[in-house]
């Protein structure tokens, strides 16, 4: 290990190499929302169907989170994350073999459950390798640069399914089966380079000097070590801080979800535009949230390091951030250009995520080592949210035949999160009654 008097920069390059993750992994994931007509189309599936083929993901997704985050403790984040993202990879491959109704579910539930171990292990490692005091912004980027893969594979999708003509180039629409392919190769890619570079221990990674090795180790809290047995889990789920955050979790997991599946849906429905110009338009609430996010995390940690109070910084952004959002989706039921009404709900999510982060760096902070498994319930109660939004969303439209309505729908979401976060202490522990201080400041 290099001995220098400037902290290396380790940290931040695993902080980036996360965040590619993120986004690798989002812009397979975004593909079938897009390409959702012509699949429907080409496997002959109604639109009941489609629905439940989207929702697939999220239900593999949700379900096996927790698993997902026990065996990234058991084996570790680096191997963890390695075999995931080969999984995943893989499964974006096998998208080619679908022929029907039911073998779309089958690979879309084994790529749900490919992807749930991403963001345990990431929280597990961001718990390793920062600070306390960096954790928000570095939540922020994570969740940014995953919708910033969503944002991308939207585009990129609508484009190659629809073609595009651009000063004299033309290039020809290709197959959705071929848009996944593509979408396969930066994962595997990803897989490698990961598991050959990174260490679950920042004192056994050789690029990192005593000088950052301090730099992660200062003003860290006190955390206990102990694995809570079974009496010990069932006591921590019974606490209202945790029901809290998987509440508000499965909430803005269902609102997100809606610009990841049925947005460009409801778009060409309620707004006229093309397929085309829907993967272009869905694409703006979702970069939203990579700004927002970013925007979120750098806030909330300078209201901690500024105050050292974690109710200022780390429960009132989102309580006013989540509720301000869910006001832009009610007014943009009364707009009818497609232009102007998406603008309205991307400021919306805009200041959404602005509290964002806040979810990521207390469930890090309050877990302690049992990060991993507890964001993966946390996370499962968010897509548990995704898993039923799709199909909410079909009944939604089947019975009234009106998509407008969905955006009331929403609205309601985005005001429940917020509720949430006005009954979650984000001070203390999940291990301990009473709060302890952290950096020295006011709790």
């Amino acid at each position: 290990m290099p001995i220098l008097g400037r902290a290396t920069w380790v940290r931040y390059q695993v902080l980036a190499t996360l965040c590619l993750a993120a986004a690798i992994a989002y812009t397979g994931r975004s593909c079938l929302g897009v390409s959702a007509a012509v699949v429907r189309a080409e496997l002959g599936l109604s639109l009941a169907q489609m629905a439940t083929a989207m929702s697939a993901f999220f239900w593999g997704y949700a379900l096996w989170q927790i698993p997902a985050g026990l065996l990234g403790q058991r084996i570790g984040p680096r191997r963890a994350l390695s075999l995931y993202a080969t999984l995943w990879s893989l499964c974006c491959l096998a998208f080619t073999l679908t022929s029907g109704f039911w073998s779309l579910i089958v690979v879309q539930t084994i790529f749900g459950m490919a992807q749930a171990g991403i963001f345990p292990c990431s929280a597990a490692i961001l718990a390793t390798w920062l600070p306390t005091s960096r954790r928000a912004l570095a939540s922020g980027l994570l969740g940014s640069f995953m919708s910033l893969g969503g944002a991308l594979g939207s585009f990129l999708t609508g484009l190659a399914i629809s073609g595009f003509a651009w000063k004299g180039l033309e290039i020809a629409p290709i197959s959705w089966q071929s848009v996944f392919i593509l979408f396969a190769l930066p994962g595997l890619l990803w897989a490698v380079c990961f598991g050959y570079w990174f260490r679950d221990d920042p004192r056994s990674h050789r690029s990192v000097n005593s000088a950052e090795l301090s730099c992660i180790g200062d003003k860290q809290e006190v955390r206990s070590t102990a694995t809570p047995d079974c009496i010990g889990w069932i006591m921590m789920l019974l606490r209202l801080d945790i029901w809290m955050l998987f509440s508000q979790q499965f909430f803005r997991a269902a609102g997100y979800i809606f610009f990841a599946t049925w947005f460009p849906t409801f778009l060409k429905e309620t707004r006229g535009v093309s397929t085309a110009m829907s993967g272009a338009l869905t694409a703006l609430p979702l970069l939203a949230v990579v700004v927002g996010g970013m925007c979120g995390g750098a806030w909330i940690d300078f209201l901690y390091n500024r105050t050292g109070s974690l109710r200022i910084s780390r429960q009132l952004p989102p309580i006013f951030s989540l509720a301000s959002c869910g006001a832009c989706i009610f007014l943009a039921y009364f707009i009818n250009g497609a232009i102007s009404a998406v603008v309205l709900i991307s400021w919306g999510i805009f200041l959404a995520q602005l509290g964002g982060p806040s979810a990521y760096v207390v469930m890090i902070d309050k877990a302690g080592p049992n990060t991993a498994p507890l964001f993966g319930a946390m996370n499962m109660a968010g897509n548990l949210g995704a898993a039923i939004c799709p199909s909410v969303v079909g009944w939604l439209v089947a019975l009234s035949d009106n998509w407008n309505l969905v955006l009331f729908l929403f609205a309601g979401i985005y005001l429940a999160a917020s509720l949430c976060w006005i009954f979650l202490d984000p001070r203390g522990t999940f291990t301990e009654e009473m709060p302890r201080p952290i950096d020295g400041g006011v709790t």
